[in-house]
């Protein structure tokens, strides 16, 4: 069985699961709509935003996100010291401060402007987490902690958490759909 049929296969059942008005609501939405469709994949998360499909057809990756040499170091020297959320002032105090061997190796270290570009990157390939608490934006080990805590501040309990709040999830907290979906799905597995 080639990958086209196994694909094919894996639609034609999952068509299948759906009853017969969100059957004719998807075909309706593909025939009309097909960036819409597109767009709400992208929103939860489902499919990238950096892959666009050319004039000839061809599916193309516009930008792919990858860690500099500094934030893959970043990451490696927050690992296992994020054991309670930090705010980037704190994190730039704990790796960016003089005689820190972090900022041995990267001066820039020590300006939070520098340092929130590095976290941010992190955040957006899913290596770290963050939330918003009021005005404040807090960095955790994981996207799932992140989650934890916009569960708590929203006041909520985690079991009524789903993964039809990745949308809000991801938009207040400025995490990806994709890592905030997995982490939702990592909750629910407990």
């Amino acid at each position: 069985m080639t990958d086209t049929e196994f694909d094919e296969a894996d639609l034609a059942a999952a068509l299948e699961d759906l009853d017969p008005q969100e059957a004719a609501a998807l075909t309706e939405l593909l025939e009309e709509s097909p960036g819409l469709l597109r767009g709400t994949l992208e929103e939860y998360g489902y499919l990238g935003p950096d892959e666009t499909v050319d004039e000839d057809g061809f599916v193309t990756n516009e930008e792919t996100v990858g860690l500099t040499d500094a934030q893959r170091e970043l990451s490696t020297h927050l690992a296992g010291r994020l054991d309670s959320p930090k705010s980037v002032d704190e994190i730039v105090e704990m790796v960016g401060s003089e005689g820190a061997a972090f900022r041995q190796q990267y001066n820039s270290a020590q300006y939070r402007s520098w340092m929130s570009e590095q976290l941010n990157a992190l955040v957006e390939t899913g290596t770290l987490g963050r939330f918003r608490d009021g005005r404040s934006v807090y960095y955790t080990e994981t996207p799932t902690l992140a989650v934890r805590h916009w569960v708590r501040l929203n006041e909520l309990f985690v079991d009524e958490l789903s993964v039809d709040d990745t949308a809000q999830i991801a938009d207040d907290t400025g995490m990806p759909a994709k890592p905030v979906r997995e982490a939702i799905r990592s909750i629910n597995d407990d």
